[in-house]
């Protein structure tokens, strides 16, 4: 497991440590379910901020990656990764202590649905952007991890963000409601803790019941009506469009690199 946990007082501090930007492939989500299995036995207790250890949050779906998967897999194989994809959001969103988010840099389509998965969110008060960009590239959401976005910003909202693909600057990205509050960097984590820190081992049990009320519809829809629909999504991202929009996104990033 790549994610190291700390202990600070009652709280555990979960740093992700995947890659340099934290984007999201097969080791990613490797990484979510070890930590948070980790979490349920030795942690039981405690409520959990999260956080990156590299300057990025997460900058989402390792793109590279997925344009190699979704042009050589075959329908089935793709929608077993996108149940690995949609299993490691819900262990997060599921959880049942209190999960902060401590956003420390930008957190980008995937990398922002997992903040959205955080029961409370403080995002850096500068040099970080946030959105949910996938329609620039044709990149369909998914109708499960919509849900997520639904719950949290309201329709409104998750309408006008899934759809534009712009990306926010922090005061916006409060005023939408992607997080509660803002912070400066050098503070950030401490300002989390103390507050994750305030629901000690008393308040667990009801906090964890007030949870699973809370979800358990969203929950049943991920699990039920948008499995269905869900189903469409390789054939989708294995065509021609998704794949052109893709492959030229790849390369500018790889130019980008060498430059």
């Amino acid at each position: 497991m790549s994610w190291e946990i700390e202990r600070i007082g009652d709280v555990a501090v979960v740093r992700m440590n995947s890659n340099p930007m934290n984007v999201m492939g097969e080791g990613f989500f490797r990484d979510i379910e070890g930590a948070f299995t980790t979490l349920e036995s030795d942690h039981t207790e405690s409520p959990v901020v999260l956080t990156s250890s590299q300057r990025a949050f997460s900058a989402g779906l390792d793109l590279k990656y997925h344009l190699s998967l979704f042009t050589a897999g075959d329908e089935e194989e793709i929608w077993q990764w996108y149940e690995r994809f949609r299993g490691a959001l819900l262990r997060v969103f599921t959880y049942e202590r209190p999960v902060v988010a401590a956003v420390n840099g930008h957190a980008i389509a995937g990398g922002l649905i997992l903040a959205l998965c955080c029961d409370y969110r403080v995002c850096v008060d500068s040099g970080a952007r946030f959105g949910l960009n996938e329609i620039t590239i044709g990149f369909p959401v998914p109708s499960a991890i919509a849900q997520i976005v639904l719950y949290v910003l309201g329709t409104a909202i998750a309408q006008q963000v899934m759809t534009t693909g712009f990306l926010y600057e922090p005061r916006d990205a409060v005023r939408l409601g992607f997080f509660d509050e803002s912070h400066e960097a050098d503070t950030l984590l401490s300002h989390c803790v103390e507050f994750a820190g305030q629901y000690g081992p008393s308040l667990i049990p009801g906090y964890a019941f007030s949870k699973r009320a809370l979800r358990r519809e969203v929950v049943a829809n991920m699990e039920g009506a948008c499995a269905e629909i869900d189903r469409e999504l390789p054939k989708i991202l294995r065509s021609p469009g998704v794949l052109e929009s893709l492959g030229a996104l790849v390369e500018t990033l790889e130019k980008k690199k060498k430059q």
